[in-house]
């Protein structure tokens, strides 16, 4: 085990396991979801040479399978909804425009290894600029998380490249035909490079956490919020390994992914993580986390830890 005690305190003091291995194989495909369907991980990776259809790895903790989706799209972030038996899944396909396909997870978990899975609607977001403004780099919708019955829906954007164009998250209503409502709530994102969003509630109170991801030689932040009066307020900022990619809730637990893993950044990011971790999140709650933080409108880089997490840390 490669990890260092004085190194990523909040990791090391809230990690609980490796849920299961990232399955890349030597391909050239890029994490970037996670969700649970069950006990099973559900994994979203896409070809980062554009060769190969995008792929979900569904994944316990003894094996995994390949399954591919019905596309060459850049996949983004997933969430399952249990009531009606949905996995969404953002992506970006042919002349950049971005979608949310929606699968049944049944057909994913029964699916055989190397088959391929067909969507079962299409939710188009912004074919007319209504939901997100393509004038931005990296606009459209990126990650996804599902609370009750609720999809919260955002985009990545780094503030520090578009001062113009700020994230949104967009709240919708999951109806009883599986559609998307209509009307959603729109709440504005203060964090720059966020990649995923979660919902806990803790002792009665909901908490929002941002993963916040700053390239390959620059740690990553967990962001831990509440939403007053429409707006995020910063709780506590927990510091974490370099390209981190969606968080979400698992068993009480936070699961967390890196992208570092991929053969196009595993040589060169200062940190190197290929499973899909666990943290506790009642002690992460707690963590009293007082390094920088990356403030809002700023771009403050943090030192470079030479740290790799593999392993089991008892608690």
């Amino acid at each position: 085990m490669n990890f260092f005690k004085n190194e990523y305190q909040s990791f090391n003091d809230t990690f609980v396991m490796n849920y299961c291995k990232i399955p890349l194989d030597g391909t050239f495909y890029v994490p970037q979801g996670v969700c649970f369907i069950n006990n099973y991980a559900i994994i979203s990776c896409y070809d980062y040479k554009k060769l190969n259809n995008s792929v979900l790895f569904v994944c316990t903790k003894d094996s995994h399978k390949t399954v591919y989706l019905d596309g060459k799209m850049h996949c983004g972030g997933i969430a399952y909804h249990e009531k009606s038996d949905s996995l969404f899944v953002t992506g970006v396909g042919i002349d950049n425009k971005s979608f949310i396909n929606r699968y049944c997870g049944k057909k994913v978990i029964d699916a055989k290894d190397l088959s391929t899975v067909t969507v079962e609607e299409i939710i188009c977001v912004d074919t007319d600029n209504s939901l997100y403004s393509t004038a931005a780099k990296h606009s459209s919708p990126s990650y996804l998380s599902i609370y009750k019955d609720n999809l919260y829906v955002g985009n990545y954007i780094d503030y520090s490249l578009s001062k113009k164009h700020k994230g949104i998250i967009k709240k919708y209503k999951i109806l009883s035909d599986c559609s998307l409502s209509k009307s959603y709530d729109t709440f504005l994102n203060p964090y720059s490079n966020t990649q995923g969003i979660c919902i806990y509630e803790y002792y009665g109170n909901l908490y929002y956490i941002f993963s916040r991801s700053f390239g390959r030689k620059n740690n990553s932040l967990l962001n831990i919020c509440t939403l007053e009066e429409g707006e995020f307020k910063t709780k506590n900022t927990i510091v974490l390994p370099s390209m981190l990619e969606q968080v979400n809730i698992h068993n009480n637990n936070l699961a967390v992914i890196f992208e570092s893993c991929a053969r196009c950044y595993s040589k060169t990011c200062i940190s190197n993580n290929s499973y899909v971790y666990l943290l506790n999140l009642k002690k992460l709650l707690k963590i009293n986390d007082t390094k920088e933080c990356f403030y809002k409108g700023s771009n403050i880089l943090f030192r470079a830890r030479n740290v790799e997490i593999t392993g089991k840390l008892d608690i």
